[in-house]
């Protein structure tokens, strides 16, 4: 799960969270608000994606598939490129990301972080050092209410002369600091004091706000996360003030409510990691504790059903594999011929009807007079078509393929709908004298793959590109499959974890959704990244750029560099 990601459903369960709030705040019990603001809070902190049939997300998506299928077409969920690869000419994504220069925007994302979290430390940092100056509170009454409510944390309530207001800091040393200039002997208000620190105490609230302050560091791009921040400290201020008007009884609230009026006269300014009597909100805080009542047993019930149904509906993602309607996913998978030993394996399925070819002259043959050019094209899709293709200005012949263009299966499970290879023919002479050699020497005199103009896919100059020499193949048999077609040859991989969902279109590795998929089926030896790389690759992307991990095959590579699928790992 992607930080944008867990951004994103976090600021649609805070706007949630808001409407709640704006709707009920003093109908329910400011727990409740309390614990839909957790929730938030680890879907800011933790990457995790919890699926359920009941998220909105799920809903939005089936909307999504409901209005959109006319669009799609279930019998062309996938297109797959068989190419092959030449030193020099390929680089995997997953390894371009590796070396790739950082991207600005992940620039900006640390130092907006940085400088937030540099910002809180120093602010509490400079709070910290005031209040090492406080001194032990003397107070018989102080010490004799502490007695009474005992913890198991070492608590102390000190004094200062440099706070206006009472506050706590510090998580497993808790301290209550007291204002040198308060009313000792008002032991009413006192009480309501100590009561309202240690209420902050027994509830790590400091601790809570420190996982805020964290969360605004790393989300600090996202606005909804600045009002929660702000919006979370002040129910938690009344969840503490709920608390202590009911354990002093509803008849006190007025004199509670004055008691907050009093100490909120005065700020001790802005103290991020601080429990405190702040004056911000002070107006909310009385209204909240005048209109406080008792809360019934179905009240509770029913605060507890609006905080299941609301983590339930807006704080989980969609099921697995249901996050987006099934469509095309673009596989490239490639076996590329360079020296002339390739070449002859190559030509090797000509070699029945004629066709042979000598590696070590590097000459093509046909019923034994020299080839000048040949070719073998055919189509692999209404826009696209493949094949091989040879040129010797010095021969006396040119010939060319002939396939059935019927759609085959092959042994894989792909559909090949070049057709089958049926035979070689000449051309004429008449088609050898108007033949335009220097139209085929430039720019290159072999192309793998072809595309007419209507075609917009960007890997398709690129692959062109890729096949620059005498002779080179893409042998592309994998066309606009089924799904039933796709799960039965991407079937090889399930003994190790990844599975395809063919009603989804999508690959999973142990339940997590793959981003990207690379399987090098065979290799020379050399990094992908290196400029020599040679071998067959098989790579997939999702096709809505998402997912949680990027996996790749492990093989094991024999002397002709053919690799045995042994596992996959997930890689960065």
């Amino acid at each position: 799960m992607t930080l944008l990601n867990m951004s994103l459903s976090a600021a649609i369960l805070i706007l949630v969270i808001l409407i709640i709030r704006s709707l009920a705040l003093h109908r329910l019990p400011k727990k409740t608000l309390l614990a839909l603001w957790a929730v938030a809070l680890c879907r800011l902190l933790i990457p995790v994606s919890i699926p359920s049939s009941f998220s909105i997300f799920e809903a939005a998506n089936m909307l999504k598939s409901k209005y959109s299928a006319t669009d799609v077409q279930m019998t062309e969920t996938n297109v797959n490129h068989t190419i092959d690869i030449a030193a020099g000419t390929y680089s995997s994504p997953l390894v371009e990301a590796a070396t790739s220069s950082v991207s600005p925007f992940l620039m900006i994302w640390l130092v907006g972080m940085i400088a937030s979290a540099m910002f809180f430390l120093i602010t509490h940092l400079r709070c910290r050092r005031e209040y090492k100056t406080a001194l032990p509170v003397n107070n018989e009454f102080v010490q004799a209410w502490k007695s009474g409510h005992p913890t198991w944390r070492k608590v102390e309530i000190r004094q200062s002369d440099r706070i206006s207001t009472p506050l706590t800091y510090g998580i497993f040393r808790p301290v209550v600091l007291l204002p040198k200039t308060i009313d000792w002997a008002d032991e009413t208000r006192l009480g309501y004091i100590l009561m309202h620190e240690f209420v902050h105490i027994r509830r790590f609230d400091t601790l809570t706000k420190l996982l805020l302050v964290a969360a605004l560091c790393v989300h600090w791009f996202n606005p909804l996360v600045w009002v929660m921040y702000i919006l979370y400290n002040r129910d938690i201020e009344l969840s503490c003030d709920e608390t202590v008007v009911r354990s002093f009884g509803e008849t006190l609230k007025s004199s509670y409510a004055l008691t907050l009026i009093g100490l909120a006269e005065k700020n001790n300014g802005f103290a991020p990691l601080i429990n405190h009597f702040s004056k911000n909100a002070i107006e909310e805080r009385i209204v909240a504790i005048m209109k406080m009542k008792r809360t019934s047993i179905l009240g509770v019930v029913l605060a507890s059903a609006l905080v299941v149904g609301t983590v339930t509906v807006f704080a989980t993602n969609a099921a697995s594999g249901a996050d987006h309607k099934p469509e095309a996913t673009y596989a490239e998978e490639a076996v590329y011929t360079e020296t002339p030993e390739n070449r002859a394996k190559m030509f090797a399925v000509y070699e029945p009807y004629g066709l042979t070819y000598t590696a070590s002259t590097d000459q093509l043959f046909y019923k034994g007079e020299l080839v000048r050019y040949f070719e073998d094209f055919y189509p692999i899709g209404e826009s696209s078509s493949t094949g091989i293709d040879y040129l010797n200005e010095k021969g006396t012949i040119d010939v060319h393929g002939v396939r059935n263009k019927s759609k085959l299966p092959q042994s894989d499970s792909t559909v090949d709908s070049g057709g089958k290879l049926i035979g070689v023919e000449a051309y004429s002479q008449a088609e050898f004298d108007a033949r335009d050699i220097d139209a085929l020497k430039s720019p290159s005199q072999a192309y793998a793959v072809s595309d007419d103009e209507s075609y917009t896919g960007d890997d398709t100059a690129s692959t062109q590109e890729l096949f620059q020499g005498s002779a080179s193949t893409a042998s592309s048999s994998e066309d606009t499959m089924t799904p039933d077609e796709l799960a039965k040859m991407y079937a090889v991989y399930e003994p190790f974890g990844l599975t395809y969902d063919k009603k989804k279109d999508y690959f999973y590795y142990n339940g997590k959704l793959v981003r990207e998929f690379l399987d090098i089926i065979s290799s020379n030896g050399e990094a992908m990244d290196s400029g020599k790389f040679q071998g067959s690759i098989r790579q997939i992307y999702n096709p809505d750029d998402k997912g949680e991990i990027n996996v790749q095959t492990v093989r094991d590579y024999t002397a002709d560099g053919e690799g045995k699928l042994t596992g996959i790992d997930i890689v960065d």
